[in-house]
């Protein structure tokens, strides 16, 4: 897989360090940090590279509730209001309670922030895709193309699928999305060295380098995406706004309890049924229903277009963590269904194993990021 260098537009280089320069190809970074800002949470994940060997130097997470009884308590919301000041001061208390050595960072941003598409083009060279950007996107991106930032990657041939062709995963960023990451940065005190779009990390840290055709499906508070990913590449993305919010809301409601002590239910109990909350798997399967449909269009979808099945479901982000909820969507998927483990990919102190079992699924978004630091 290559990745996409425009000098108009590309995401690395409308940041000012931009890996691959001549420095970090001859002094690489050593330790490199992958931050998630999601809707109710800042995840931290730092990374340490020795002799080829990444170990996880340092984690931290900072969680806020208070979107639970008001809107505007968000971090960040689907509409793209996200706080500069507010979120690199809560940023800089994480990092300080962490004690982090790098300055260097990977951010990831939410898919709801940019446009995703595959391009097809005839079967060129690479020199001939770099051409061909600036005009084939204006077919696909529904915005200015001066107002945005473009990347893009080629992806690897598909097994089985008619050749002569070449097909481009084109992603454009809304320059102000880009310009506000950057200030987070610089309020921090960080050096931004790239930004990556969620699902390219959820892959790194989920798939790895299997390239068994994969839906990756991450729900978090405020939003799920679903990706799939096939021969190592994101093939296709898609959000919803279905999540673990609508979970939480949907027992306060149904059991007229507060939304604070109804996400601690959901956290404890899942679809698992005692007998004092044996409603809870009626108030929470319908929406999970809802997801799944998402998931099992989406992967009609990539059948009919390659005429591959998906062979696994990888299931991530904090509302998927509740008892019973990874069993219910393997029953309903019908397919391999685990939980993803991101730590899988690095070494770290066997004490954090159970630390690890526990929530290091909620880190895949950040530890994915981090990875990116040390890819070549």
């Amino acid at each position: 897989m290559k990745s996409g260098k425009l000098s108009m537009a590309n995401l690395s280089q409308s940041i000012e360090s931009v890996f691959g320069k001549i420095s970090d190809v001859l002094f690489p970074p050593s330790n490199v940090l992958g931050i998630d800002i999601g809707t109710t949470s800042i995840k931290v994940v730092e990374l340490n590279q020795q002799n080829g060997v990444i170990t996880l130097q340092n984690y931290g997470m900072l969680e806020n509730f208070g979107h639970l009884e008001r809107e505007n308590a968000a971090i960040q919301t689907s509409s793209l209001k996200i706080m500069d000041e507010m979120t690199a001061s809560l940023l800089k208390e994480l990092l300080k309670a962490m004690g982090q050595s790098s300055r260097n960072v990977v951010f990831s941003l939410p898919a709801f922030s940019s446009f995703v598409t595959v391009m097809e083009l005839p079967s060129v060279s690479e020199k001939e895709v770099v051409q061909a950007i600036p005009y084939e996107a204006r077919q696909y991106v529904p915005f200015p193309l001066t107002e945005v930032v473009l990347d893009w990657e080629i992806l690897s041939p598909l097994p089985g699928v008619a050749a002569g062709r070449t097909e481009v995963l084109l992603i454009a960023v809304l320059q102000e999305v880009v310009n506000k990451y950057y200030r987070i940065a610089e309020l921090a005190g960080l050096k931004l060295k790239a930004l990556e779009l969620e699902p390219l990390s959820l892959a790194r840290a989920m798939v790895g380098q299997d390239p068994t055709a994969t839906i990756v499906i991450d729900m978090g508070a405020r939003a799920t995406s679903i990706s799939i990913v096939d021969e190592k590449n994101v093939r296709l993305t898609h959000d919803i706004d279905t999540a673990g919010n609508d979970l939480t809301m949907s027992v306060a409601r149904g059991l007229n309890i507060s939304p604070i002590k109804a996400e601690e239910l959901k956290r404890a109990r899942g679809l698992s049924v005692a007998s004092d909350q044996q409603f809870l798997p009626a108030l929470m399967t319908p929406i999970l229903d809802s997801v799944i449909n998402e998931v099992k269009k989406m992967m009609r979808r990539y059948m009919d277009h390659t005429r591959r099945d998906i062979k696994k479901a990888v299931l991530t982000g904090g509302a998927v963590l509740p008892p019973g909820i990874k069993e219910y969507f393997a029953k309903e998927l019908g397919i391999d269904t685990l939980l993803g483990n991101p730590f899988a990919h690095v070494s770290y102190n066997h004490m954090l194993e159970p630390i690890i079992k526990e929530s290091g699924n909620e880190y895949s978004v950040a530890l994915g990021a981090a990875l990116k630091g040390f890819k070549k």
